[in-house]
């Protein structure tokens, strides 16, 4: 069964300043929940405390109502930590996956039989007598879960595992954690600052920012409604512009109409995905800008627009990208834009027709 985590007030101090700050987090048992946040927002932070490996300065950490520190030698069996780093010793990869076992008092067939069936889980039980120094980076980290799930731990805290792996080798490290995972009620905590990471096996996603969670909530509604313009960059928005919403509700960027409406008025924050910026001929209506660059992306034109605003758009790899210099003008897509609150603006806004965010700055 997973286990349930409860913080409370929690403060992290070091080298004289605030690294992290949670006033209340609960996860139920058996969840995933994925904490999403920049280089240096506080992830491992969050999960060494979690992991007893450090106190918090101040508040509470609960691990099924119980502190995890270093003398809760029961429940700290029940917890296995994967850094980012698989720090592997050198020896075979059975005996690596076997000691952690032999540690906790497992006797030898068993934690044999466990150690098997953990590599079989992450397809490498074929490398099971190869040096670790010998492994690949997708084949070290593999036997590094490998390593944490033969425990059968109630919790178990990911940092980063796949941040060493090129696209294609990540793909796959992911579908295979989330087949071994399959049906388990461990619970999950899962760091990254990929949205694409973070998405792909989480029930809740924290976005964190400078230690603070700035807004919990499922996938999609991270996605569609991003609480503020923090938000919105972490989980990958492009375009996070200034705006302007008028008194019929209009929404203007630079002084030009969007074609996005918004309840409230004043001072608000436009984030649009680069597939939602749209480039028509000089002479349309919306936004005039001009060409800066166009480079090749994955299926795509990436296009840098300079002008009234700095932009970035998508252009189907299918059509004929603009030229460098070339004016165009810039149409913003309703369903791939949402409007929220300004850090200036503490009333509540919300883009139509699209389904977006409506929070307090």
């Amino acid at each position: 069964m997973g286990a349930a985590l409860t913080l409370r007030e929690v403060r992290q101090r070091r080298g004289g300043r605030e690294v992290l700050r949670i006033d209340a987090l609960d996860l139920g048992a058996g969840e995933r929940l994925a904490v999403l946040g920049p280089n240096g927002a506080g992830k491992t932070t969050l999960l060494r405390l979690l992991a007893a490996i450090d106190m918090p300065t101040a508040g509470t950490v609960l691990v099924d109502g119980v502190r995890p520190t270093p003398g809760a030698v029961a429940l700290r069996r029940r917890i296995a930590y994967a850094t980012q780093r698989p720090g592997l010793l050198s020896t075979t990869v059975r005996r690596n996956v076997e000691l952690p076992l032999g540690w906790r008092g497992v006797p030898r067939p068993q934690r044999r039989a466990a150690a098997a069936a953990a590599l079989e889980r992450f397809g490498v039980a074929h490398l099971a007598d190869r040096r670790a120094a010998a492994l690949s980076a997708g084949e070290a980290q593999r036997v590094n879960l490998a390593r944490a799930l033969a425990l059968a731990p109630s919790l178990l805290l990911l940092d980063e595992p796949a941040a060493a792996l090129d696209a294609e080798a990540r793909q796959a490290f992911l579908s295979d954690v989330e087949r071994a995972l399959g049906e388990s009620t461990t619970t999950v905590v899962h760091v990254s600052h990929r949205p694409e990471e973070a998405f792909w096996l989480a029930d809740r996603v924290a976005a964190l920012a400078d230690g603070v969670i700035r807004q919990l909530a499922t996938p999609e509604t991270l996605l569609r409604e991003p609480a503020d313009p923090t938000v919105a960059r972490v989980v990958g928005y492009e375009n996070v512009l200034e705006a302007e919403i008028g008194p019929a509700g209009a929404v203007a960027v630079g002084g030009w109409t969007t074609g996005l409406r918004a309840t409230g008025h004043g001072p608000a924050i436009v984030a649009v995905w680069a597939g939602g910026v749209h480039l028509r001929p000089t002479g349309s209506d919306g936004i005039p800008a001009w060409v800066e660059r166009v480079t090749p992306g994955p299926g795509r034109w990436e296009v840098a627009l300079a002008g009234t605003l700095p932009l970035r758009a998508h252009v189907p790899l299918s059509a004929s990208p603009p030229r460098a210099g070339e004016p165009v003008v810039v149409v913003l897509d309703p369903a791939l834009a949402t409007v929220v609150a300004s850090p200036r603006h503490a009333s509540c806004v919300r883009a139509a027709p699209a389904s977006s965010a409506c929070s307090p700055s």
